[in-house]
């Protein structure tokens, strides 16, 4: 994602920056009770209470692995996590499981309670295709960490039957979370509209298009689109598809756009397009705020203050539609300043 442009017509990437936010909190997240486990699991080895067979170095070496990993995806920049390398880092930890399982007792070793919390965290993902490798990678690993243990002659139902019971237990838990994942996300393609609370999104997405794009206008709109709209999602998934992709500010309905390299016609156009998509879904007043990069603000940060000024103006103009430009705002009150 990073180094990448974005105009108001461009949206190809439907799910941007918010899906690999929501994929790094869940990971990152992840790796912290990963590290945590895995101390569990040392103790719980390297305790005299713990009956099977255990090859310590080879299951520190293990540990070492998964911990390694869980580092790393801590230390990771939130571009990184796209669909595809979450569902490596599930693989990868569910590799880093099933060895501490086999070097642990193999099939009558109780660290394959570690597979549960992978499977569960790959829902909150929300995409069934993450949840469904999730699954896949548990399966797998597991079957080969415990499929010495039951070639081995002295197998028995014994030690067969509590294997096949766990392969159950993690197929029906994998098996619900895919199919919860893919109800949550219609079946279809993943998007997510998650609020940006502090507005920490929105600026990394102004920085990257300012360094990216220099000397190119680079404009934020902010849209408030009243009380009255009836549903933020549905409006949310118009701008998206028919201007650029939103991001929807803490949890009220006050979202924001980003466009590059288009003229003052086409910004007041999508400003115009976004209010109409809020109208037609039920919205009675409707705000927007503008301010364009270099004109209105010398940086990212002051030209979020621009627009957001901008869009405090727009609330002044007694209209039940209106939309304000940063700079045309200053030049109406420099000159008032001059008549008095």
């Amino acid at each position: 994602m990073a180094g990448t442009t974005r105009c108001a017509y461009d949206t190809s990437d439907v799910s941007g920056e918010s899906s690999h936010r929501r994929n790094a909190r869940c990971l990152k997240a992840l790796a912290l009770l990963y590290l945590a486990l895995v101390g569990a699991s040392f103790l719980l080895v390297y305790g005299d209470a713990y009956e099977p067979a255990v090859h310590m170095l080879l299951f520190l070496a293990a540990c070492s692995v998964g911990a390694t990993a869980s580092v790393a995806v801590l230390l990771l920049p939130v571009e990184q996590f796209s669909g595809g390398f979450s569902g490596g880092v599930y693989a990868l930890l569910a590799a880093s499981t099933a060895m501490m399982t086999f070097f642990s007792g193999g099939t009558s070793s109780e660290l394959y309670l570690l597979f549960f919390p992978l499977l569960l965290a790959a829902a909150l993902h929300g995409s069934w295709r993450v949840a469904l490798f999730a699954l896949a990678s548990v399966l797998l690993f597991y079957a080969l960490a415990v499929m010495p243990g039951l070639l081995n002659e002295e197998a028995d139902a014994s030690v067969a039957a509590p294997v096949l019971y766990r392969l159950a237990a993690l197929g029906l838990t994998g098996a619900f979370v895919a199919a919860a994942s893919r109800l949550s996300s219609g079946g279809g393609e993943e998007e997510y509209i998650v609020p940006d609370e502090d507005g920490s999104l929105l600026l990394e997405r102004v920085e990257r298009e300012i360094s990216a794009r220099r000397g190119v206008q680079v404009a934020v709109i902010l849209v408030d689109p009243g009380r009255g709209v009836e549903d933020v999602e549905a409006l949310l998934e118009r701008v998206r598809a028919r201007i650029a992709e939103p991001v929807l500010l803490g949890e009220g309905a006050v979202f924001g756009m980003v466009l590059s390299g288009v003229g003052d016609r086409e910004i007041e156009s999508a400003a115009r397009r976004a209010l109409a998509a809020a109208g037609s879904l039920g919205a009675g007043e409707t705000r927007a705020g503008v301010a364009v990069y270099p004109r209105d603000a010398r940086s990212a940060e002051d030209l979020l203050v621009a627009a957001g000024r901008a869009l405090e103006a727009a609330f002044e103009v007694d209209s039940p539609s209106a939309i304000v430009l940063a700079g045309r705002r200053a030049a109406r009150e420099e000159g008032r300043r001059a008549a008095r």
